[in-house]
Parts: structure tokens; sequence; C-alpha cells
């Protein structure tokens, strides 16, 4: 056999080799496939077992934040899914029952999947309909507590049992406050101050550095946190201690090795802070 027979053999079981790797591959990735669809079935079980009906009805003008580079330029909206039920238990603690809780620019839904497997009210609205289209992450498993809208616009989650406008024990945003242009916080916080409930806590972190990705940049508004205290008292809310929640509770900002990617502001101070607010005492 000369060299030139021996180079036709080998490529020939070079060839079948790869074909058959790409046979079992092929066949890995659908098992795999298979598992993940009924891994899904048993999520939406899951809900519809543990999570209280939801009853409420978001009304808007404004369905998509269609101005927004998270919804022009999806980065953020398309990647994450941050998930704590340790913040869910904290809560809970605190409020010594089960909660109602809004999650505001909720990306993938993962914590609003948290507080409804809890036996908790829960409600997540995102300004990129990005989410809802690709149907990832929570979107096809609890549509029905998960919807769009700009929230920089005037909004309403009104009770559909009693036509009253929802209040929540509490409102969160993560990694969220500093994506909105200055001149559209303050229909923001009236957002937010209307559907807080009289003893609600609104709590979340903030970015305090400019992000630039894909040729643009998603944070407009990198401002100290000094700023943003004295921001928020002119719109009826305020800084309290946030004694009632330990670092690790935080779904950003801490760390959380279930969030695409999260700094820890331990060990990153300049990177962020963490907030929890309160409605203005009189």
């Amino acid at each position: 056999m000369d060299d030139q027979d021996k180079q036709f053999i080998t490529q020939q079981i070079l060839d079948v080799g790869r074909q058959l790797y790409a046979a079992l591959d092929s066949k890995i990735m659908a098992a795999h496939a298979q598992q993940l669809a009924q891994m899904q079935d048993v999520r939406r079980l899951a809900v519809v077992q543990l999570a209280p009906k939801n009853n409420l009805c978001l009304l808007t003008d404004h369905p998509i934040a269609y101005e927004s580079n998270d919804h022009t330029v999806p980065r953020g909206t398309k990647d994450d899914n941050t998930r704590n039920q340790r913040f869910c238990h904290s809560v809970e603690s605190h409020f010594g029952r089960k909660v109602t809780a809004l999650d505001l620019g909720c990306a993938g839904g993962g914590l609003v999947f948290d507080f409804l497997i809890r036996g908790n009210a829960a409600f997540g609205i995102e300004g990129s309909d990005y989410s809802l289209r690709a149907q990832r992450a929570e979107w096809s498993i609890i549509p029905e507590y998960l919807k769009t809208c700009d929230i920089t616009k005037p909004f309403s989650l009104v009770d559909q049992r009693t036509g009253k406008k929802a209040k929540f024990d509490v409102i969160t945003m993560w990694e969220v406050l500093e994506h909105i242009e200055e001149s559209l916080l303050p229909q923001l916080f009236e957002n937010v101050r209307s559907h807080l409930a009289d003893d609600g806590l609104f709590v979340g972190s903030a970015a305090t550095y400019d992000d630039v990705a894909n040729g643009v940049s998603y944070h407009p508004t990198v401002k100290p946190e000094a700023w943003w205290r004295d921001l928020v008292r002119q719109h009826g809310l305020e800084f309290v201690p946030m004694t009632m929640f330990q670092f690790k509770d935080f779904c950003r900002g801490s760390g959380n090795e279930n969030a695409f990617y999260d700094a820890d502001f331990s060990k990153n101070p300049e990177l962020g802070f963490h907030f929890v607010m309160k409605h203005r005492a009189a």
C-alpha cells in the first residue's frame, strides 16, 4: 500500500468519524431539547399549582418603549433573567406574610417567577418586546404575569375584581434607573409612587458607570447616589435604611450567580449602589 492509498483510507476514516460525531451530536441536541421542553412543562405546572391567579389588567397607550436603545438594539433585555429566591424570602419576612410584587424592567421575568412559585402575587413589565417575541426565559412559562409597556409613560395596573389601581408591597428595579433619560424620570417616579402601597418598599440597584456597546450607550443617566437621593425627594419618595436586607439578598450588584453578569458593589462600589425607598414622610 503506497502513501496515496494510505492517505485515501485515512481520509475515509476521518469522514466516517465526522458523520458519526454529527449524528451523535444531533441526537444529543435532540435529547437536550426534549428534556428542556419537558422541564418547561413541569415549570408551567408548578406555576398553575402554586401561583395566585393574575387579576391585573395593564392599561397603557405606550405598549413598547420604542425610542429606548434597550429596544432598538437589545442587550440586557435579550440576555438577562435574574433570579433570587433569597430576596423573595427577605421581603416575605419583612412583611410577615405573602406579598404583592411588581418588577419594572423585568427582562426575562425570572424574579416574577420566583415570587409566583412561592405563592406570592407578582407581575413584571418590560419596555422591549424582544423576550415576548422570542418566547425566551419565563415569557413562555408565565405569559399572563408578564407584559410590555414604556414605564416612562403613564400606565396603570388595575385589579379587575375591584376596578381600582393595584398597590404593591414591593416594587423593584434592578439596573434600570440609569437606563432612563433624565427628562423621563419624573413620570417614572410617578408611576412607582402611584402603584406603591402606603407601607410598601421600592427596592433596586443603580449603576454609576457608562455602558457603551453595539455602538450605543445604554446608561444615559449616570449619577452618584446623592444625586438620586435629592431627586426622588422631589417626587414623593425617600431613601430609607436597608436594615431589612442583607447584602446578598439584593438581586443585582451583589455578585448574584443567577444573573447573566453581575457586579459586586461591595468589592467595586464605584460601579453602583443599592436602594430601598418608601413614600416620603409628610
